[in-house]
């Protein structure tokens, strides 16, 4: 059987042979990042952030689908003029979404992210980020890598001459920036807050980076992006599975709204057996589970 593990990232071959391309995920560099202007300020939720960790909401695991929703949050400790009275400034709180369809028999998973404006201020000029620290190979090869943008799929890529490993959108959903560097020199605030399009000569230590700019979210409003990850054995392989992915994606984008807004997911359901009981609700929603 031959597939992409999730927990960590490997090349499984027919014999049962395992070919590393991303070990234990670091903290600063795994999937998704989003920011956004609000208030005058820019605000950048991480996937994990000690300083602002997210809240978890509710999860799903299957055998071929992962569902997870959290909230960000961030407290207001000031106060708005209005008129001569002062009153509280609204936190700032944002829903992320990540629903992850994978196989145990192809080189693709079709990752979708999705973000909403929980609170009663706009959010303006947001970009989501998908960052990866791939090390083809594992650890004791982390900086033989090679990268590249590929401009007809927008696509960031890792390779060691042979193996690949990248990931794009839809054609509907072009990357705005990309980056290709040292994971240590990632930086993303307010004084940097887009990639950089900057890919580095390798062989190297690399991280790749793809950034979307979605435009503002009013109040109760959502973005959706679908993110295609591949891999192969060679880059003809790579990119079959990259534009079998990509296919995928196209077929199950027109599901997600509803999946997202479902009531289930927008609870919090972490505790007490409320997970299993979420579980069992989907499930009865007539979604398919391979």
């Amino acid at each position: 059987m031959r597939g992409i593990a999730t927990k960590t990232l490997k090349i499984i071959h027919d014999n049962g042979e395992e070919f590393m391309l991303l070990d234990t995920p670091t903290e600063y560099l795994c999937g998704p990042w989003f920011g956004f202007y609000c208030q005058d300020k820019f605000h950048v939720f991480k996937n994990c952030d000690k300083d602002n960790p997210y809240t978890l909401m509710n999860l799903k695991a299957g055998k071929s689908v992962n569902r997870l929703t959290v909230e960000y949050r961030k407290f207001s400790k000031k106060k708005a003029d209005i008129g001569d009275e002062e009153a509280p400034v609204p936190d700032i709180k944002a829903q992320f979404f990540a629903d992850v369809y994978y196989s145990k028999n192809e080189l693709n998973c079709v990752f979708f992210y999705s973000i909403k404006n929980n609170c009663s201020l706009e959010f303006k000029d947001i970009r989501l980020f998908n960052l990866f620290d791939f090390d083809i190979g594992g650890l004791s090869n982390y900086d033989c890598d090679y990268a590249y943008f590929d401009e007809e799929y927008n696509a960031i890529v890792q390779n060691d001459g042979t193996v690949h490993v990248g990931f794009c959108s839809l054609e509907e959903f072009p990357a705005a920036h990309h980056q290709a560097g040292h994971p240590y020199e990632i930086k993303i605030d307010a004084s940097s807050p887009s990639l950089n399009d900057m890919v580095l000569k390798g062989p190297d230590d690399f991280f790749s980076g793809l950034e979307w700019d979605l435009g503002d979210l009013a109040p109760g409003q959502y973005k959706i992006v679908p993110v295609v990850l591949a891999a192969g054995d060679s880059r003809e392989e790579f990119y079959y599975f990259l534009r079998d992915g990509m296919e995928k994606a196209r077929k199950i984008l027109p599901t997600m709204p509803r999946i997202i807004m479902q009531s289930e997911r927008q609870k919090f359901l972490t505790s007490d057996g409320l997970v299993e009981k979420m579980n069992k609700a989907l499930k009865g929603n007539g979604e398919k589970e391979c």
